[in-house]
């Protein structure tokens, strides 16, 4: 595991600091010069610098967005994009429409637009919201009901909030906005017992059309209907509802295995040499980042590391995983030095990264899209990606047998170990290449 990858760290000195600040000069240096020519964005831009370098990587990413949208739109080069071609109000509703904006964008487009079209734009233009920008905020009585009765059957909090709520706050909102028997009525006061099997099966084919133009995996997709059936088959059964509307609606199938490409060496150098520039505290991100690396760890099980939970001296570490369940792994060079350096800048902490572990999720994932983005990655996924590569990278070890492989990374079963392994072609062709080459000698041995 310590020769798993080929990464050389330089020593610290050598390392130019700029610290998470010095991303927004980069990405003001890099992604907005000499690609947005407008003057009332490149304004509002430069005003906005000092906002956190993950809102400010968003709102460039937006506003290119809208440029490149009105190029498309006038078919013109990028360069010819002005603030004299973006005053097109009709084109201006039309990237609306289309971009979903939240709220931080809307102020971008407010902003911007007050200076291009005074007296022409207004607010109520911006708001109008299509449905597949959801909250996921729920108040409707029967399923809050139904909340509690998953809550006391053993359903975490956690994937209530994450997971199931954003599901059936999708479900009420497009109902609201696809059926004039739901449009006079708030999404939370949508009477249950008026949803038939037929609206379910209309909302199967919505998801099956967001998964097919790429707004959704069909994971996802599969997702939300089955959180959907759950609940209305769960009210039926709780005496909400007089009939169980999900009888006949089957759900949406999907390939479990989903081949994705994998880091390099050199990209996952560039990727730690760019949080040792543009970390506020790259000592804690390395080490973050590295135990996902190098022992395939979860996002949230980085987070709930405790102090107890590591023993330096025996080089292993306890991880709670799924169920609660722990496992005692080995730690390999550079992590162990990597804790040992973190550990003893903090000595009074219970946790080893934060006291608010769900606090420090949200900030790692925004900080793995920007440590990710600078050193030029186009992977998809997020932190997830480095299991993926850890699993991946291991299994091609001759000296790590299935079973071994299976308990660090820490799966009851077989096929969900299988789900992390990936090839390339050339890896396949250069495996298939091999086994006729044996093949050949062992039929020339015979003769």
């Amino acid at each position: 595991m310590n020769n798993m990858y080929a990464i050389k760290l330089p020593e610290h000195p050598q390392v130019c600091r700029l610290g998470l600040r010095g991303l927004n000069d980069w990405i003001w240096s890099t992604q907005i010069q000499g690609h947005i020519n407008s003057a009332a964005i490149l304004k509002y831009l430069e005003m906005k610098k000092s906002c956190k370098p993950t809102a400010y990587l968003a709102l460039t990413r937006y506003a290119l967005k809208l440029v490149r949208f009105f190029q498309n739109q006038l078919k013109l080069d990028t360069q010819d994009i002005h603030d004299e071609q973006l005053a097109n109000k009709e084109i201006l509703i039309e990237f609306v429409h289309a971009s979903y904006p939240n709220a931080i964008e809307k102020n971008f487009l407010l902003t911007v637009y007050r200076q291009l079209l005074p007296g022409k734009f207004e607010i109520d233009e911006i708001q109008k919201r299509s449905s597949e920008k959801m909250t996921s905020s729920i108040n409707h009585p029967a399923i809050q009901a139904h909340i509690h009765d998953l809550l006391r059957s053993g359903v975490k909090e956690q994937s209530i909030q994450g997971k199931y709520k954003f599901s059936y706050s999708k479900f009420l909102n497009w109902l609201h906005h696809n059926y004039a028997e739901f449009q006079q009525t708030q999404p939370d006061n949508i009477p249950l017992s008026r949803v038939t099997g037929n609206h379910l099966l209309e909302f199967k084919r919505h998801l099956l059309k967001l998964a097919a133009n790429g707004t959704c995996s069909k994971h996802t997709a599969s997702d939300h209907l089955y959180d959907i059936r759950c609940l209305f088959s769960n009210l039926y059964k709780m005496g909400w509802l007089t009939k169980d509307i999900t009888l006949n609606v089957t759900g949406i199938r999907y390939d479990h295995y989903h081949y994705r490409d994998l880091p390099a060496d050199s990209d996952l150098q560039r990727f730690f040499l760019t949080i040792e520039q543009y970390a506020d505290q790259p000592e804690v991100d390395r080490t973050a980042f590295g135990l996902m690396a190098w022992l395939g760890l979860r996002i949230h099980e980085v987070a709930r590391i405790r102090r107890r939970d590591i023993n330096i001296e025996n080089r292993t570490i306890s991880i709670f995983g799924k169920n609660e369940k722990s496992v005692l792994l080995p730690t390999p060079e550079p992590l162990l030095q990597w804790l040992t350096e973190l550990l003893e800048t903090r000595p009074n902490q219970d946790f080893v990264f934060s006291e608010n572990p769900n606090s420090f999720i949200r900030e790692l994932r925004d900080r793995y899209k920007l440590y990710a983005f600078v050193a030029g990655w186009k992977y998809q996924g997020g932190p997830h990606l480095l299991r993926h590569t850890f699993i991946s990278r291991l299994s091609e070890h001759h000296d790590c047998p299935p079973q071994l492989l299976m308990y660090l990374a820490r799966h009851d079963r077989p096929e969900n170990t299988v789900r992390y392994i990936h090839r390339s072609d050339i890896q396949l062709n250069h495996a298939i290449n091999r086994i006729d080459f044996l093949g050949r000698n062992n039929h020339a041995k015979d003769h």
